[in-house]
């Protein structure tokens, strides 16, 4: 038996999965998309197929087999608890036959090794919903948020949507400042009336729908909406907030003080970026701040190298 060449990577989303393959120096050798893993979401047989499937696909197009990985890294939401961890690492070794070294981690574990090519250092995640993470060198790490829209999320696209909501309602009834965006949330959501604001958020209620209408915020903000901009500052304070929680916590210990901010919220919203990376800057001008520098299943490949006591870093590129 020839000795094992190779490490995996998944990031493992709700509604697609990503399995990056590549050799010991963390350089690509395939890449491909296979259906979601949430192990809240699916049974354990089907959890099995799905993962087979995407595994099935990898390692005929690699030319590898199961003993030819010498480590591997699924991040998915939710996989850091313990009883998700043990069936996801019971499949992974049961149903595919891997025997090989695995961690098995939280989906923004991984988004950070990529985002900042190392495992250590700090990330803010804002999309539909919000999460700050800081991770040191040892595996310990502290997080702020990412509790979901009714406890947490603060700052997301679904926070800003949903207070433009609340607020534009309040605004109707002189009790906040003006806006013009009550008839634009109308619009967007094929409602006649305010009243139907009632059903529509207590008996249809939509949570990506919701978050959409962050881009409809980030407009009307433009034009001087003045209760659009005092939504999107707030959104800025709650971002930079999770920031400052986490990094509290471990300034003390941490080495890389690195942030890189990753998410669709700031794809969409650049403004929104620059607010909060301004306002981190302010707060914490030993923080660098940094662009993202590779994807999530790229991070989760270097979580696998160094469980080999690797430190991988090859460009995500075949060699």
């Amino acid at each position: 038996m020839s000795d094992p060449r190779a490490l995996f990577g998944i990031d493992g989303g709700a509604t697609s999965s990503r399995l990056r393959i590549a050799d010991l120096d963390n350089r690509l050798i395939w890449e491909g998309r296979g259906e979601g893993i949430n192990p809240n979401a699916l049974e354990r047989g089907e959890l099995g197929r799905r993962l087979s499937a995407l595994f099935a696909e990898g390692l005929a197009a690699a030319g590898l087999g199961p003993a030819d990985f010498a480590a591997g890294c699924v991040g998915v939401a939710g996989a850091d608890r313990p009883g998700e961890k043990a069936e996801l690492e019971s499949i992974l070794r049961g149903a595919l036959g891997l025997s090989c070294p695995l961690e098995i981690l939280a989906d923004p574990d991984i988004a950070l090794a990529g985002g900042l090519r190392n495992a250590e250092g700090l990330i803010l995640i804002a999309g539909t919903g919000s999460i700050a993470l800081a991770r040191l060198a040892d595996g310990s790490r502290e997080r702020a948020g990412g509790y979901g829209h009714y406890l947490s999320d603060e700052g997301s696209a679904f926070f800003i949507g949903f207070q433009a909501i609340r607020r534009s309602l309040r605004s109707m009834e002189g009790r906040d400042l003006p806006t013009s965006m009550l008839p634009a949330l109308l619009a967007r959501f094929g409602l006649e009336g305010p009243d139907q604001f009632v059903p529509f958020v207590y008996r249809r209620f939509d949570k990506a729908a919701i978050a959409g209408a962050a881009s409809l915020v980030a407009g009307a903000a433009g034009e001087g909406d003045e209760l659009a901009a005092a939504i999107l500052d707030e959104a800025r304070d709650e971002l930079a907030g999770l920031v400052s929680s986490v990094y509290a916590r471990v300034e003390s210990r941490i080495a890389n003080r690195a942030l890189v901010l990753w998410g669709g919220l700031f794809e969409h919203l650049p403004a929104l970026k620059a607010a909060v990376t301004e306002l981190v800057g302010r707060r914490h001008p030993d923080l660098t701040v940094k662009v993202a520098a590779e994807s999530a299943a790229y991070g989760a490949c270097l979580v696998a190298a160094r469980l080999i006591g690797g430190a991988a870093t090859g460009r995500d590129a075949r060699p």
